[in-house]
């Protein structure tokens, strides 16, 4: 039984990875990657900026593991869009900003099966916006509440900065597109558009991973809030070095 579930995860991955290649080979993106050497094996929880609908091909073809991306609601809905969300492995969130149940059962059984999970802290902050390549958003502390309730000992989070060292802006997407798909997301109730980011040329940087061990998930609420916020400032703070030009 588990060869079998190995082997239909194997074979899911290489279905995404293929799909991940030719979306990069379709915007002719060049991708580079520094500090392969870090990412581990096993089960491993992903955490990057996001600018670009192509964030997730990058990483999926330049870490060379199986990663199932959390995507916002809308692409789940929208012909075309979904069918790539999900071909690539993504778990859609759910609509609105109540508490991700379905997407944590998910994560956590992804997790447990010894595959990566991977979060855009940002959440739409940098993707709904026009941005620099530099520039970072607020993270968002889902990823350490994850990590922390996973039920994998040892777990690595492991921090990624996507630089963009060439990208090209296509039209802008009208916000009542999306809006008409998801009308709970705040952001697409501003006027303006969707910035579309194609990058060219991009660089992953790979940082060290944050072992989130046994002994840190069985602490009261406060000390466990506690280990929470490092999580979030340690992975923010390695992404943010990630993007300082070098």
């Amino acid at each position: 039984m588990e060869s079998l579930t190995a082997l239909r995860q194997g074979s899911g991955f290489l279905e995404a990875r293929v799909l991940a290649q030719l979306l990069l080979a379709l915007f002719q993106t060049e991708v580079w990657v520094e500090g392969k050497e870090r990412v581990p094996q096993g089960p491993l929880l992903v955490v990057s900026n996001h600018r670009s609908f192509l964030d997730a091909p990058v990483l999926i073809t330049g870490l060379e593991r199986p990663i199932r991306f959390a995507c916002h609601y809308y692409l789940s809905q929208v012909p075309l869009l979904r069918e790539v969300a999900f071909a690539l492995g993504c778990i859609p969130l759910q609509q609105g900003s109540g508490p991700q149940l379905a997407f944590f059962r998910q994560a956590q059984a992804t997790l447990a099966a010894g595959g990566g999970v991977g979060i855009f802290p940002e959440g739409a902050e940098q993707i709904t916006r026009e941005t620099s390549p530099q520039e970072l958003g607020r993270f968002q502390p889902g990823f350490a509440h994850l990590a922390l309730a996973a039920g994998v000992d040892p777990l690595p989070i492991l921090p990624v900065a996507v630089w963009a060292q060439h990208e090209w802006r296509g039209m802008d997407i009208p916000m009542a597109f999306f809006r008409w798909f998801d009308p709970t997301e705040p952001r697409f109730q501003q006027a303006g558009g969707h910035p579309v980011v194609i990058y060219r040329q991009v660089v992953v940087r790979v940082g060290s991973p944050l072992w989130v061990e046994g002994a840190r998930r069985y602490t009261c609420r406060q000390e466990r809030l506690q280990v929470i916020q490092e999580l979030t400032a340690a992975a923010r703070e390695q992404v943010r070095l990630g993007l300082v030009e070098r």
